[in-house]
C-alpha cells in the first residue's frame, strides 16, 4: 500500500528549490506566529466563544476581513477557505443576480468558472484574448477588444469575467477595461488568483481592486506565503455588485467548518505584506525575478516569454531552443528543482514571498548542464506534452448551457463516437484548468486528438 505522508516526506526530501505553488515555499513567513507550528493540532477548532463565525463575522474574523479590505484597498474583503475557486462560483452567482441570462467569459478561463456557469445557469459568451502563435499560450486582453465586444454582444450580459494576470504572467488593462465596463453599465470580474502580491509596492504593478474592477478573487497561496486552499474575495469601492450577495453566494459554495489553521495562515501572510506596506518583501521577490529572468535570457539554450502588456514578475515562462517543455521540466525536477508545470512550449517557474536567492542561485548553478538535456520519458498525451506550441484549439461551439448538459441524460460513448455530440462534462487538466471542453458544446475532432481521450460523456439527443 502506499501513503500519502510517505510521499510527501519522499518529495521533500528531494527538493532543493520550489518554484511551484504554494508562495511560502515551505518556510514560515517572517514573524510568523510560533504557536501555530508548535500546537497545530491544538489550533484545529471550531465556532466556538471568541473565535467568531465566518458565516456571518463580528469579532476577530471581522477584523481579519478588514484587516485585507485596507492592504487592497476594498470596500470589503470576504474570506474564502475554499479557495479561490469557490471564490469564482460565488462570483458567477452574484452576476447572475442582475437578471441576465449571459455572461462574457474569456477562452482562457479557470475550470472554476465553468462550475460557477453550472451552479448559476448562466450561458457564457467566449471571447478570445490576445493569442500567442509562437508560445502557444493565451495573452491579455486588449481594450479595443473589449470595446469591439461590448458593442457586438447583443443586449446587456451580467458581467464580464477576465483573467489578469494570466497563468503565463500576461497583465491586463484592467483600469481601461472597467471604464468600459462601467460605461456599458455591466461590472468587471477579475479572476486575479495568481495576482494577491500586486500590490503596487516595492516595484509591483497595481491590483484589480484599486484599478477599477468591481469583484476581485485572489488566491493567498499561490504567491503569498499562507496555506493552500486560501483565498480572498474582494468588493470594489464603486462596485455594480453587493458585498452581501456575495456572501450569501460564498455560503453556499464552501464549508460550513472553516479551518482555524488555514484562516490563521490568512492572517500571518497579511502580517508578512503589511509591515512598511509589504515594500520590502515584494521588493525582494522582485529583485529575484529579475535576476532570474536576466540570468535564464542570458543563456543561449534558453528563451524567456515576454507578452505584449504588463509582466507579472511571480511568473516566469522558460523554454530550452528545440527541445520539448517536458525535457526541460524532467531536467529540472531531476535536479530536485520542481518547476510548477509545462505551459505551451515553455516550462512555468513561479516565485512567491518564501523564494530566496539561493532558489535562484540554484537554478543557475544548473544552466552550465543545459547541454546534457536528455528526452525525459513523455507523457501519454500530446496536451501534457507540449508538443504542439502553436496549436489552438477551434472556436466553441456552445449549443447549450454548461447547467443544461450537466444535468440532461447522458452517455459514455467511445471518445471517436463523441465527435459533433454535445459534451456533457468539461475537460479542464489542471493545472492550468483552462478548459479543452466544455459543457454544452460540440466535440471537435481536434480535442479529442490533443487531450488523447479514450472516453467522454455526451448528452442523449
Amino acid at each position: 500500500m502506499n501513503f500519502l505522508t510517505d510521499a510527501l516526506t519522499r518529495h521533500v526530501g528531494c527538493e532543493t528549490a520550489s518554484f511551484h505553488t504554494p508562495g511560502h515555499k515551505g518556510q514560515a513567513p517572517v514573524g510568523a506566529f510560533e504557536v501555530l507550528a508548535e500546537y497545530p493540532w491544538q489550533m484545529d477548532l471550531t465556532e466556538l466563544p471568541g473565535l467568531d463565525d465566518l458565516s456571518s463575522p463580528t469579532g476577530v474574523l471581522a477584523d481579519l476581513e478588514s484587516r485585507a479590505a485596507g492592504i487592497w484597498g476594498a470596500a470589503e474583503s470576504i474570506i474564502s477557505v475554499n479557495g479561490a475557486s469557490a471564490g469564482m462560483v460565488a462570483a458567477m452567482l452574484a452576476l447572475a443576480s442582475r437578471g441576465s441570462s449571459t455572461v462574457l467569459v474569456p477562452r482562457n478561463a479557470h475550470r472554476s468558472i465553468v462550475s460557477g456557469l453550472v451552479i448559476s445557469g448562466l450561458f457564457p459568451i467566449w471571447y478570445d484574448p490576445v493569442w500567442d502563435d509562437d508560445w502557444g499560450i493565451w495573452g491579455s486582453l486588449p481594450a479595443k477588444s473589449v470595446e469591439r465586444l461590448l458593442e457586438r454582444c447583443g443586449g446587456e450580459p451580467a458581467g464580464l469575467v477576465i483573467t489578469s494576470p494570466t497563468y503565463a504572467g500576461a497583465i491586463s488593462d484592467i483600469e481601461r477595461i472597467a471604464g468600459l465596463c462601467h460605461s456599458a453599465g455591466i461590472p468587471l470580474v477579475v479572476d486575479e488568483a495568481h495576482g494577491a502580491h500586486l500590490l503596487g509596492g516595492g516595484g509591483m504593478p497595481p491590483g484589480a481592486v484599486t484599478l477599477g474592477a468591481d469583484v476581485v478573487v485572489h488566491s493567498l497561496h499561490k504567491t503569498l506565503p499562507a496555506l493552500t486552499q486560501t483565498g480572498l474575495v474582494h468588493v470594489g469601492r464603486q462596485s455594480l455588485i453587493a458585498a452581501s450577495g456575495l456572501r450569501s453566494a460564498l455560503q453556499l459554495v464552501q464549508t460550513s467548518s472553516p479551518s482555524y489553521l488555514l484562516m490563521a495562515s490568512i492572517e500571518q501572510a497579511l502580517a508578512a505584506i503589511e509591515a512598511e506596506n509589504g515594500g520590502p518583501a515584494l521588493s525582494r521577490l522582485q529583485e529575484l525575478s529579475v535576476r532570474l529572468v536576466e540570468e535564464l535570457a542570458a543563456h543561449p539554450e534558453l528563451e524567456v516569454y515576454k507578452p505584449l502588456a504588463a509582466t507579472d514578475p511571480a511568473h516566469v515562462l522558460v523554454a530550452a531552443r528545440g527541445r520539448q517543455p517536458q525535457e526541460l521540466f524532467n531536467f529540472l525536477c531531476e535536479r530536485g528543482v520542481f518547476p510548477e508545470t509545462t505551459l505551451g512550449r515553455g516550462v512555468l517557474l513561479m516565485l512567491g514571498l518564501g523564494s530566496t536567492a539561493a532558489d535562484v542561485g540554484r537554478i543557475v548553478s544548473l544552466l552550465p548542464q543545459l547541454a546534457e538535456l536528455q528526452a525525459g520519458e513523455a507523457a501519454d498525451s500530446a496536451f501534457a506534452r507540449g508538443a504542439r506550441k502553436s496549436w489552438r484549439q477551434p472556436d466553441p461551439v456552445q449549443v447549450i448551457s454548461p447547467r443544461q448538459a450537466f444535468f440532461m441524460p447522458s452517455e459514455v460513448v467511445p471518445a471517436g463516437d463523441a465527435v459533433g455530440r454535445l459534451s456533457a462534462v468539461t475537460i479542464a487538466p489542471c493545472p492550468p484548468g483552462t478548459p479543452l471542453i466544455v459543457a454544452g458544446q460540440r466535440v471537435p475532432p481536434e480535442i479529442l486528438e490533443y487531450a488523447s481521450l479514450q472516453s467522454l460523456k455526451v448528452v442523449l439527443e
